[in-house]
């Protein structure tokens, strides 16, 4: 039986791996609740409708980073001992920017008002299906992320010491 030959280039950066997986957690989190800080409270000059239309919560790029970090800690061996921990992180991340895409997609849509022109019209459906889309695609890493919660045993576990005592 033969051993695998390691590189050194491979080996320099598993050491990284939790640092990776909780900066882009973290990130995630981060953006989520500044955008709803952002979105909550008024600034001059703006209502709820025309900050529902900017407000983020499913920016792309932003909401890849807790499906890569998933990745990172589950994928890449060896599995990391918090990688149960770091999915449920990412799902509930995924659940937010879920529940507020959908409520400021929904509340947007009322500022998207009277279109009279054809380049106007075409913008308004450019919005309402881009949104739609994008709202898809977060619920899509969300539902990859599930998935390897469930495969990971699906519930998290107290340790034994953190266990009430039972009468």
């Amino acid at each position: 039986m033969t051993t695998p030959v390691t590189t050194g280039a491979e080996q320099s950066l598993k050491p990284l791996r939790l640092l990776f997986s909780l900066a882009l957690l973290g990130y995630a989190a981060l953006h989520l609740g500044f955008r709803l800080l952002i979105w909550i409270i008024p600034a001059m000059g703006t209502t709820l409708v025309s900050r529902s239309q900017g407000a983020g919560f499913l920016d792309l790029f932003v909401m890849s980073f807790p499906l890569v970090a998933v990745l990172i800690a589950t994928h890449v061996t060896p599995q990391l001992a918090a990688a149960k921990v770091f999915t449920l992180v990412a799902l509930v991340e995924y659940a937010v920017a879920v529940f507020f895409g959908a409520i400021t997609f929904l509340i947007g849509l009322g500022g998207l008002g009277y279109v009279d022109t054809f380049p106007e019209t075409v913008e308004a459906l450019g919005a309402i299906v881009l949104t739609v889309a994008r709202l898809g695609l977060v619920a899509l890493a969300g539902y990859a992320v599930f998935r390897v919660f469930a495969a990971l045993g699906g519930r998290i576990t107290l340790p034994a010491a953190l266990n009430p005592p039972t009468a």
